[in-house]
């Protein structure tokens, strides 16, 4: 009998945290992780390591490695009215050293004319940091909090954004279009104990 409460109450957890997302302005849909779909996003996840930016640099998506760490993982489907998380979302390192990373539109203000930054839209490279270290540049996608809306036995939340090969793969087995203004976030979170 305890044993099926604890199951019981694993999905009232997983189902309200799923209704509270589903109500968070720009999200589209949300479902949970199957356990197929997180060995293909792992397996994804790792070989997309060594193909970022067009192979000349490797990727280290930890926001996907600390959802997936957590009891349970949802994946949220978002339209152009999402809010993405506060910057950074994309980290460059060049051993030890940031030498580029995205901000928000407001920020971007304090970049643009300076001498020692060069401005990509909203990502920032360094002109003066001079790598420590050879080697290819590392670009980091750290993982996020995510507010849960104050449900009492959720708790760990973190958002993470998949890499393109996961996205791609989300999109096509669970059957929603590729558009620019459409996007894929993984929440992970455990229950209190």
């Amino acid at each position: 009998m305890s044993n099926e409460y604890s199951e019981n109450s694993e999905k009232e957890l997983v189902e309200s945290v799923k209704e509270f997302l589903s109500h968070v302005k720009g999200v589209d849909d949300v479902f949970i992780l199957t356990e197929e779909d997180k060995v293909a996003v792992a397996a994804l996840e790792k070989e997309a390591e060594g193909n970022v930016l067009m192979g000349m640099g490797e990727g280290d998506n930890q926001g996907i490695k600390e959802v997936f760490k957590r009891e349970h993982i949802l994946c949220i489907t978002t339209n152009k009215e999402y809010v993405w998380p506060e910057p950074p979302n994309v980290i460059m390192m060049q051993g030890e050293e940031i030498i580029g990373f995205d901000c928000s539109e407001k920020d971007i203000e304090k970049y643009e004319n300076q001498p020692d930054y060069f401005v990509m839209g909203t990502f920032v490279m360094s002109k003066t940091k001079a790598p420590k270290s050879a080697g290819k540049p590392i670009v980091v996608l750290p993982p996020k909090p995510c507010d849960l809306g104050g449900i009492e036995q959720a708790c760990d939340a973190i958002l993470g954004s998949p890499s393109t090969p996961s996205d791609e793969y989300i999109r096509k087995v669970h059957d929603f279009s590729a558009s620019a203004e459409k996007g894929t976030f993984f929440v992970g979170f455990n229950k209190k104990k």
